[in-house]
């Protein structure tokens, strides 16, 4: 891992063509300013797990009758009232 000191409004170049810039220190976060072509998908790691667990809570067996009947005993259907 190379780790690099900037200041505010300092940059640094990652490959020919991506540049980020240090645009703001806030207490402990550093707010950064990405430039780069738009075929390059910039995504946050936290957003990334997010989107595997879904992928594959979403891929997962899942028994819906066996869903329906604990939904039906957790929320029982209430009479309607007449009007």
């Amino acid at each position: 891992m190379l780790v690099i000191s900037r200041r505010i409004g300092e940059s640094f170049v990652i490959g020919e063509n991506i540049e980020a810039t240090v645009v703001d220190i806030i207490g402990e976060k550093v707010v950064l300013g990405i430039s780069a072509p738009k075929e390059v998908p910039i995504t946050r790691i936290e957003v990334s797990e997010i989107q595997e667990q879904n992928l594959a809570a979403a891929s997962s067996n899942i028994n819906m009758h066996g869903f329906a009947r604990l939904y039906k005993k957790r929320f029982p259907r209430r009479p309607e009232k007449p009007l």
